[in-house]
């Protein structure tokens, strides 16, 4: 096509010529194939700059069919309370904070390391709560970015582990704004997917995990300001949009007290979290170390797949080269042509 629109529309220049009194006597020599073809310059350049064009769009060849089957949305709501700092956990047999124990536990599950198979097809994002609810990644297929973003992520007045301030914010548990939060990017997640947003496929399912040590303490409703929602009608409207709900218990059976003695410790209120999972079609989970909370994660894993597909399609990086080549060949063609034996003159 491109040769043809080249050859029907190219613009015809103005060539120096030398006037004869009659050319009578050079029509009985008949024409040269030289003459007959002087086409031939003109239909190589244009091969070549349709070769070049070739070679620059990227050639791709199409792959298999990849058979994906945990095409999911997974946002993580985590609880980043201040009680989230009690050291009832252990990693490699340190104390720990709650915070690191859970931080660790879910990368593990978003990479696949400590025996989990990872979520590389997964939308996962994240949700914090405490005072307020945030959101520091949406969903995304970039998991090395969730990563970064949640190795960040800490208590209110907490950097890197440690604390450097007193926070107010540190002192509430608003689990209805977090659950509200969550809910929220996942039905926009949602209609993406329905709508054939490129990326957005997995979010035909939708899933949330709710973590947290504690009871639900939202801070008092301020005045012109509503109160916080509750978190058992927040699981409603998120189970009528689809979002199936997972709730995490993550506190130690055991603390630490003066003389080495060891005491039972719960502060979850397992009642709502139950609820809340019940309502929204998912299941309740008690962790009380590092390990029972990857198998928590585990489990999830195995309970939420839902088989996807797509073509993958490569660069094909040879037909690429290929066309390159093709295209400077008749480029090269092409001049010598036009120098030597179709030549002009003048």
């Amino acid at each position: 096509m491109i040769p043809v629109l080249w050859w029907r529309f190219r613009r015809v220049r103005s060539l120096p010529t030398i006037r004869f009194s009659s050319v009578n006597l050079m029509e009985g020599t008949g024409r040269s194939w030289i003459v007959r073809t002087r086409w031939l310059p003109t239909m190589l350049r244009s091969l070549a700059i349709a070769a070049l064009v070739l070679a620059l769009a990227r050639p791709q060849s199409g792959g298999g069919y990849r058979d994906l089957r945990e095409g999911i949305a997974i946002q993580m709501v985590l609880d980043v309370s201040g009680s989230m700092a009690e050291q009832d956990f252990q990693i490699n047999g340190q104390p720990a904070r709650r915070m690191d124990a859970v931080k660790t536990v879910f990368e593990d599950f978003v990479l696949g390391r400590g025996g989990l198979p990872g979520r590389e097809n997964d939308l996962i994002g994240l949700t914090t709560f405490a005072m307020f609810a945030d959101t520091p990644c949406p969903l995304t297929l970039d998991h090395g970015s969730l990563v970064d973003l949640l190795r960040q992520t800490d208590i209110p007045g907490w950097v890197g582990g440690r604390k450097v301030r007193d926070q107010e914010e540190a002192g509430f548990t608003a689990l209805g704004d977090g659950i509200v939060m969550a809910t929220d990017d996942l039905r926009r997640a949602g209609e993406q997917a329905v709508a054939g947003v490129p990326g957005a496929e997995s979010a035909r399912s939708k899933v949330m995990i709710l973590l947290t040590d504690g009871k639900n303490n939202p801070a008092p409703a301020a005045a012109g300001f509503p109160a916080a929602p509750n978190p058992q009608d927040a699981a409603k409207v998120a189970a009528s949009l689809g979002i199936r709900i997972y709730t995490i218990g993550a506190v130690s059976g055991l603390d630490r007290r003066r003389g080495g003695i060891f005491a039972p410790r719960v502060e979850v209120d397992e009642d709502a979290m139950k609820e809340i999972a019940q309502t929204g079609g998912g299941k309740y989970f008690r962790a009380t170390d590092v390990n029972s909370l990857g198998q928590v994660y585990e489990e999830i894993s195995r309970l939420e797949k839902r088989r996807t597909g797509e073509r993958e399609y490569r660069d094909n990086t040879g037909a690429a080269k290929l066309a390159m080549l093709v295209g400077l060949g008749l480029l090269l063609v092409e001049v010598m042509l036009v120098i030597t034996r179709y030549r002009r003159i003048p």
